[in-house]
């Protein structure tokens, strides 16, 4: 396998317990990182929270890659961190309730990217977390839209994100044909059964 091109290091309260290396070309693998140890699990530690826990936001953006963080961090967004993989653990997801008010997922636009936000969803929410997503657009990811658009764009984006009940409705618009009265049909009935899980009677 080729040697990543930058090597960065994972902290846990100033302490180096791995590195994360990303290629800088198009070579695979594209990500090398430490083996699993005693020390250092990738499902129970998030890249960057060691700065993201003292920003002065009540928030946490949780963006998929190590670039992403550091694009966001470099532009003032300091309140961003990176899951170790695409997949949120319970233990993650832990640690975004302890540290913050809100939890704003921004994954990537392709597929593995929208399946793994559907998964953190769930999981954030089935612990008690708020949870909104910022859905980047073109398809870019965090790191290309803020090189474009700088810290104020993606902020926009941030506060515009949507709340779990939007985005599952939305997901489901984007399933179903519209122009027939079959898929019409189909999407009433499954959102209103997004609806039916909604506890807040007024936001339903």
């Amino acid at each position: 396998a080729p040697r990543p091109n930058s090597r960065l290091p994972l902290r846990v309260r100033g302490n180096v317990i791995g590195f994360g290396g990303r290629v800088l070309d198009n070579r695979l693998p594209k990500y090398v990182n430490s083996s699993e140890t005693a020390v250092y699990s990738k499902g129970k530690h998030l890249y960057a929270l060691n700065f993201a826990k003292n920003s002065d936001s009540k928030k946490l953006i949780v963006v998929e890659g190590y670039m992403d963080v550091i694009s966001l961090h470099q532009r003032g967004i300091g309140n961003s961190v990176a899951s170790l993989g695409t997949a949120l653990t319970e233990s993650q997801g832990r640690i975004l309730k302890k540290y913050s008010e809100e939890v704003i997922i921004s994954y990537d636009a392709d597929t593995a990217g929208q399946a793994a936000t559907q998964r953190g969803l769930a999981l954030l929410s089935d612990i008690g977390c708020n949870v909104r997503v910022l859905t980047v657009p073109d398809g870019k990811d965090p790191d290309e839209y803020i090189r474009k658009n700088g810290s104020e764009g993606f902020l926009k984006l941030a506060e515009g994100a949507l709340s779990l009940v939007e985005y599952k409705i939305k997901a489901l618009r984007s399933e179903h044909d519209l122009s027939a009265t079959e898929g019409k049909i189909a999407y009433l009935n499954k959102a209103a059964a997004v609806l039916s899980k909604v506890d807040n009677v007024m936001e339903r």
